[in-house]
């Protein structure tokens, strides 16, 4: 399905829209080169008279568009970008502004970022528009996936003789990537296992940069963590059993090995507020429901 297009920069001939769920860039309907007329390339004549074909500036248009469509950012945020980011919280404008700095810093010093906080607080939607940025800005390429989706995509691939390093291997090798939705699932070692491969292998080497989006906090504030007390002060001593069955901390989802290196490769930000999801709303002749927003 395609969707109305956003242009991703004023000046750019670059536009984006959502097609059949992928992120799909392309060139502005009807652009032409002014200076190539859309051959990609122009001819030169040096001091000696010879003539040279020379790559026109606008190839720079149709790299960036590759990287774009080789990123695989869901179709959902054509629109995302640091503009469209709306803080609601001071963390929220502290975390903004990481964002952008990060793009501003990029290079061979620069960690990784980890957004950490509750849902509907704009993390992928930050994380996006780095790369985003880092794409449109410096043509370096950079790679998004959805955690729990790659597992997803490795099980599948196991019925089509697919291993998991073939599958792996391109968010491996990327310059930059994006991990969606980090310590989701069911933390089986399997997944662990997937997990650790991954970042052990971007850690060691010292061009790649990580970042990460979770759920998941490294330290929630609890008054005691474990009790909690109900509504009409009942202490419930319940929470403490669910947490060591299915902890919720990020330092336990991970593990201490994963988690210490994830320490040195990011910064953390956290971010606080309320979830936006629940306050936009279309009104319908029928009944409210949510809008689907980045």
């Amino acid at each position: 399905m395609n969707h109305p297009q956003a242009e991703i920069k004023n000046s750019s001939p670059i536009v984006l829209n959502n097609l059949d769920g992928r992120l799909h860039a392309g060139l502005k309907e009807g652009f032409e080169c002014e200076v190539c007329a859309g051959l990609g390339h122009t001819i030169e004549e040096d001091e000696r008279g010879y003539s040279t074909q020379v790559p026109c500036g606008c190839a720079g248009f149709m790299r960036r568009i590759k990287l774009l469509n080789d990123a695989g950012i869901p179709g959902k945020f054509a629109d995302t970008q640091f503009q469209t980011y709306k803080p609601f919280d001071d963390s929220q404008s502290l975390a903004l502004r990481m964002a952008k700095d990060f793009v501003t810093d990029f290079g061979p010093e620069v960690k990784g970022v980890l957004f950490m906080g509750q849902p509907g607080l704009g993390k992928t939607h930050l994380a996006v528009s780095i790369i985003k940025a880092l794409i449109m800005d410096r043509e370096i390429e950079c790679k998004f996936v959805d955690f729990f989706q790659l597992l997803s995509d490795i099980r599948h691939g196991y019925s089509n003789d697919l291993s998991e390093q073939a599958l792996i291997n391109p968010y491996v090798n990327a310059p930059v990537l994006v991990i969606d939705e980090l310590a989701k699932g069911r933390n089986t070692e399997w997944e662990q296992a997937m997990l650790d491969q991954i970042i052990t292998s971007r850690y060691n080497a010292a061009d790649r940069v990580t970042l990460f989006t979770t759920n998941h906090e490294d330290n929630p504030a609890e008054a005691d963590p474990n009790t909690t007390a109900s509504s009409e002060g009942r202490v419930n001593l319940s929470r403490s059993y669910a947490d060591k069955a299915s902890p919720t901390r990020l330092p336990e989802r991970l593990g201490p090995r994963i988690y210490s290196r994830l320490t040195e490769m990011c910064r953390f930000v956290k971010l606080e507020g309320e979830d936006y999801r629940p306050n936009v709303v279309v009104h319908t002749r029928a009944k409210p429901r949510l809008k689907h927003s980045a």
